[in-house]
């Protein structure tokens, strides 16, 4: 089953349930003080990263871009005052900062491939930085359908590849007494 309709069937059975929890948003959101920036939210799904934001009363500038067209359509008819697009569309423009949440969580033909290229991609329309997690290969368990990745691996990578100036987070726990199978990675221009 190809990503997109892995999501598309996702929303049809769950609908507008959200995926990442406040913990995700929290550490993602972290990377700045985000108030009055224009962001760019890549595998916005149904816009639960809005949610987020509105409900502490942080104002962005948002655009968010989905592979699955019913998302994007129930995000807009959601939240009108936002624009939602085809990366493509999105890709024209730049942003102060962008968001990748959970969307290299899913195992595909090339994982490391795909999020290189996407990081590549997003970083190049950043004017600050890019916010994105991913599942930590070290874990006490691991699902057959997911992706789990090193840390120093993706670290290094951006490092050399993307910029000298990354942060990365594993001091964070998703559920309580759980050891932290998730890491953020922060990378700036500056």
């Amino acid at each position: 089953m190809e990503l997109a309709e892995h999501f598309q069937q996702l929303f049809i059975k769950y609908g507008d349930s959200p995926e990442a929890n406040q913990k995700r948003f929290e550490v993602l959101t972290s990377i700045a003080d985000l108030h009055e920036t224009k962001i760019l939210d890549f595998g916005c799904g149904t816009a639960h990263l809005v949610d987020y934001l509105n409900q502490r009363g942080i104002k962005v500038d948002y655009t968010g871009v989905d592979i699955v067209e019913e998302m994007l359509e129930f995000a807009g008819n959601k939240y009108p005052e936002y624009n939602f697009c085809r990366l493509q569309e999105a890709l024209r423009d730049t942003y102060d900062y962008a968001f990748v949440s959970g969307t290299f969580n899913n195992l595909i033909n090339n994982n490391k491939k795909f999020y290189r290229e996407t990081i590549k991609d997003l970083f190049s329309v950043v004017n600050k930085g890019l916010a994105f997690n991913m599942l930590s290969a070290y874990v006490d368990y691991y699902d057959a359908g997911l992706f789990y990745e090193k840390p120093e691996d993706v670290f290094a990578y951006i490092k050399k590849e993307v910029s000298p100036y990354v942060v990365l987070r594993n001091d964070y726990q998703i559920k309580s007494g759980i050891i932290p199978f998730e890491f953020t990675v922060y990378v700036y221009r500056r």
